[in-house]
């Protein structure tokens, strides 16, 4: 099976996953909003689920802007530089990239490992559930960085030339 399909079928996974993440973020925070302000009552659960239904979001949406290459980028001096320097600007910068990930992938994995037998205040679920989201989306946009790396460097996509 072709690596491009089988990381398309992941993007449409994810975008499903955030899909619901933020429908589920939406409903904690309207039945907070409802109990606190109409019966004057709150929950002690969904302040907590809301917040790391977003910090999920956030992760795996940024994994998905990085494979469509929406991430903010200021392109004014990579446009104007000579072909060969853009080409070790562009590998240098994703070999960054690429260290970047790695540490929050790694650092991640021992959050979570530190977390796992602390519970959250609100829902009483292991902490880990929460920081999960660090190195999931660092592992997801490490493969994207990846693919993109590859994909530009054969299509000589390391810069556009002013036209």
């Amino acid at each position: 099976m072709n690596i491009k399909l089988i990381l398309n079928k992941l993007e449409k996974l994810i975008l499903l996953l955030i899909a619901i993440l933020f429908t589920i973020m939406v409903v904690s925070l309207f039945l907070q909003i409802i109990l606190r302000f109409i019966f004057k009552s709150a929950n002690t659960w969904s302040e907590e689920l809301t917040r790391y239904t977003f910090a999920w979001m956030v992760m795996l949406g940024s994994s998905v802007a990085l494979r469509r290459s929406r991430h903010m980028n200021v392109d004014y001096f990579i446009r104007r530089i000579p072909e060969n320097v853009g080409k070790i600007n562009f590998i240098i910068i994703n070999l960054l990239i690429i260290v970047f990930l790695l540490a929050i992938i790694i650092h991640g994995i021992e959050l979570v490992s530190l977390t796992h037998k602390q519970l959250s205040p609100g829902m009483r679920i292991p902490m880990s559930y929460a920081y999960l989201a660090m190195p999931v989306g660092g592992i997801l946009m490490l493969l994207f960085t990846i693919e993109l790396f590859f994909t530009n460097l054969r299509n000589k996509k390391y810069f556009k030339k002013e036209e």
